[in-house]
């Protein structure tokens, strides 16, 4: 081992989702737990900029799309080169989900990694690692605290796993397997770990989160948990992501209404708007019902947030559908938007369908749709210019010379952020009281309250 002493380290790296940073986490947990004495667990990257003295590697990889898949593969050659050029670290293992799909392409292609273990194997794999520091197989718990990868004051809370939806576009039931809700008991206490660690925002991230306890409880669904969650002691917010239109019921909207935990926020996927592409890609949802929903939304739940996703380009799509989906976009001023390039997934019903759009003229319609996005987006925050909100701090930014936070209004990695004048009663992981002095794009100014 080249770790000091007799304890070895081992480095975790995060591709791909959020959901992959929740497993990756919970792996490091169960880690350090059972071989508190031998292994020390560190977050890693690129070689480059990982410690030198790593005994092992575990890259947590991505299967989504193409780019995705792409990236896990340089990361996995980047680690397996520098191995054979410096021999360190000992020893190379991939899990997530491109080993669950690849395993067999992979291991001719990379022999240089030791191991590529599937989405429901990390228990051989913690088995492999006690091994690999002379100890005996390592049983798991239902539950271990996670050791968290980063200090950032917010985390990822996966409270399923899998999907039962048929999109045409996409593999993740085939990768990940049915829809499967977390117990609510491990949810909670995952929930007071989290918070207990200096966790601010807590992210409910699956599939389909609205989705949550179909397949385990009669009568207890997401709204339920909610109210459990939000029952929990602390200061700190919670935010849900990936939530699916028809899954948006009464009883959800009544608590993102009486909970002031809840950020009044909501992520909801929408892929397109054109009925022929909904319809091809296999999508229930209509335009003029999530129209309704939307409007439902902003009347009823106080400082509501909305962000979407788009697919552009899917096999079929027409120069028509590609201008109703900016119409679309254009009524419903989403404050955020992310837009994704269609790509064909070996083994996906679209990946045979006719039609599909040339990649120029994909590439040129996600352009538009970005473009419009970011005006709207401008726009949103020039509205804030002058009003006060609560943000929470999450880090120092050296090169700008501030501090960098988010309001209820951003979700973290993927919207804008706050970036608050230098204060001497800032540190991260604090709430403070801010007034929004200046829009700049996708980010907004602010300073301190008196």
């Amino acid at each position: 081992m080249t770790g000091s002493g007799n304890k070895a380290r081992i480095g975790i790296v995060v591709l791909g989702c959020d959901k992959n940073t929740a497993d990756a986490e919970h792996f490091a947990g169960r880690l350090e737990e059972r071989l508190s004495k031998r292994v020390t667990v560190l977050a890693a990257g690129t070689p480059d900029d990982s410690p030198p003295d790593l005994d092992a590697v575990i890259i947590f990889t991505c299967a989504f799309i193409h780019d995705a898949k792409t990236e896990s593969v340089e990361m996995i050659l980047a680690w397996t080169t520098f191995r054979t050029e410096w021999g360190v670290p000992g020893r190379v293992y991939v899990a997530g989900c491109l080993s669950e799909r690849y395993r067999k392409e992979l291991e001719a292609e990379i022999p240089e990694v030791d191991a590529f273990v599937g989405i429901h194997e990390l228990d051989a794999l913690l088995a492999r690692i006690g091994g690999m520091v002379s100890e005996e197989a390592v049983a798991c718990d239902e539950f271990t605290p996670r050791k968290r990868l980063t200090d950032m004051p917010y985390g990822f809370l996966k409270i399923a796993d899998g999907c039962d939806r048929k999109c045409t576009f996409c593999v993740i039931p085939d990768i990940k397997g049915p829809f499967a809700s977390l117990p609510k008991e491990t949810l909670l206490a995952d929930a007071a770990a989290l918070v207990a660690s200096g966790v601010r925002e807590i992210n409910l991230v699956a599939q389909d989160t609205t989705a949550y306890g179909k397949d385990l409880y009669a009568h207890y669904g997401l709204a339920e948990l909610l109210g459990d969650l939000c029952a929990l002691p602390g200061d700190f917010w919670i935010r849900c992501l990936y939530c699916y239109p028809n899954g948006i019921t009464d009883a959800l909207i009544a608590q993102m209404v009486a909970q002031s935990k809840i950020a009044p926020y909501l992520d909801i996927p929408l892929q397109h708007v054109s009925p022929p592409v909904l319809k091809a890609m296999g999508r229930p949802e209509k335009a003029r019902d999530v129209a309704a929903l939307l409007g439902r939304l902003r009347r009823e739940i106080p400082g509501m947030v909305l962000r979407t996703t788009m697919l552009v380009g899917f096999p079929g799509e027409t120069e028509e559908d590609h201008q109703a989906m900016l119409k679309f976009i254009e009524e419903q001023h989403f404050e955020w938007l992310g837009a994704f390039t269609y790509s064909a997934e070996e083994g996906s019903p679209a990946a045979r369908m006719k039609g599909h759009v040339p990649g120029p003229v994909a590439r040129r319609r996600r352009e538009a749709v970005m473009a419009l996005q970011a005006e709207i987006t401008e726009a949103f925050n020039q509205r804030r210019e002058g009003h006060e909100d609560r943000v929470l701090i999450e880090e120092f930014d050296r090169e700008m010379g501030l501090w960098k936070g988010r309001s209820r209004a951003e979700a973290p990695e993927v919207d804008g952020a706050v970036y608050v004048e230098a204060d001497p009663s800032l540190a991260s992981g604090i709430f403070v009281r801010v007034r929004m002095t200046r829009a700049d794009g996708y980010d907004i100014h602010a300073r301190v309250t008196p």
